[in-house]
């Protein structure tokens, strides 16, 4: 038999190997030691989640300069995401499937510490948590960070309201025909957007019960001037979309919410652009400024096409004054400041560019670094700037 001689050879010489290495100084060869570091890099960070179907979520974490990888948080199915004023903090609601495709599912908030992107804390929440295409007014936290707001579906609609606190649920607020979460910027309100074309707010107590409904008057019109449900906020209003280029200005700042402005930004541009996407706009407060993703020959259904331009929009001009290619981009997020930094996502590839601007040429966009390979289904940006 010849096997116990190749496998008494081999073993010789792995032995011989290993004692070769472990002669220290020989060769000049160090054994490298692995570590894990305790804390992400410092600086700027960029969060963008690969929301799993089929599999786990992941929240990554990029440098939001060099577009460099810091690390990841890992979550369930069908995630959401949010984070906290200070940036220290992220929240998640996502799905635990016992069978992956049917049966019994756990529904759970998850807060994660983003310094150590370690789990600090899980509630369980209501198995009505609806399972969609992540948005950010699918989650979202009170003007205190005291409450958090979680979208239900069943299809029936409705919100589960959790004291961050305490780890409890304290109430499920019906909202039939109404979809999407909007907090109010100062109290502690929660605002939806109904398919009659108004707006319902619920004030939220201390206790975390609601009050009655406050309804608005009808703001658009569902047929004709349908409005995406990702909005901005800016100040104490928040900025919606219609399918078709019109920009809704409408304040919560009252107990039921008004409209404030209504104007076109594609009357009189030739082409057909509509707006399109996941999270299509985002808004930069230094400037009055709003990106929005675009494609020409826009048609019924072609919502969530990706881009083909981004679009700056001066809202005190209510115009357009650049407009920048780009290739599918079907979400974005931009920094505060006076010269904005915009990051956009390709689900094509599962690509994030970013983009610089300065107020000279009209904010318009040029690529300054890509980063790729982000995950399967990459649709949700938030700077951490």
């Amino acid at each position: 038999m010849y096997a116990p001689r190749i496998v008494t050879g081999l073993a010789a010489l792995i032995l011989a190997i290993g004692a070769a290495f472990a002669v220290d100084g020989d060769d000049g060869f160090s054994p490298e030691v692995f570590t894990v570091e305790r804390k992400i890099r410092p600086g700027p960070n960029l969060f963008v989640l690969d929301q799993g179907w089929s599999g786990a979520s992941q929240l990554n974490v990029l440098d939001g300069i060099n577009l460099d990888r810091k690390g990841n948080m890992s979550m369930g199915l069908n995630a959401q995401f949010v984070l906290s004023a200070d940036q220290k903090t992220a929240y998640t609601v996502s799905i635990y499937s016992r069978r992956i495709s049917y049966g019994p599912v756990e529904a759970v908030l998850q807060v994660f510490d983003v310094e150590t992107l370690t789990p600090a804390k899980e509630i369980i929440l209501l198995d009505k948590t609806a399972q969609v295409a992540s948005i950010k007014n699918h989650l979202a936290l009170s003007a205190d960070e005291k409450f958090a707001y979680v979208q239900n579906a069943t299809p029936a609609t409705s919100i589960t309201v959790v004291d961050l606190e305490k780890g409890e649920l304290t109430a499920e607020i019906p909202t039939p025909g109404c979809w999407g979460l909007y907090p109010s910027a100062r109290e502690r309100k929660i605002s939806v957007l109904c398919g009659d074309g108004s707006m319902a707010s619920y004030a939220i107590d201390d206790s975390g019960q609601p009050g009655a409904v406050a309804r608005s008057e009808k703001i658009f019109d569902a047929d004709t001037s349908p409005l995406f449900v990702h909005a901005e906020r800016a100040g104490d209003d928040w900025l919606f979309s219609s399918f078709f280029g019109e920009l809704f200005r409408i304040s919560d700042a009252d107990a039921a919410p008004r409209l404030v402005d209504r104007f076109s930004y594609t009357a009189g541009i030739k082409g057909k652009w509509t707006p399109g996407g996941f999270a299509l706009m985002a808004y930069n407060p230094a400037n009055d400024l709003l990106y929005i993703t675009m494609h020409p020959n826009g048609r019924d259904g072609s919502h969530k096409d990706g881009a083909k331009e981004i679009w700056a929009l001066s809202l005190g001009k209510k115009t357009v004054i650049s407009r920048s290619k780009a290739r599918h981009i079907v979400s974005i997020a931009v920094t505060p400041g006076k010269n904005p930094v915009l990051y956009g996502l390709n689900d094509e590839d599962s690509s994030v560019t970013r983009f610089t601007s300065n107020a000279k040429s009209g904010f318009a966009l040029k690529a300054a670094g890509k980063a790729e390979e982000l995950g399967s289904f990459v649709v949700l940006a938030a700077t951490g700037e």
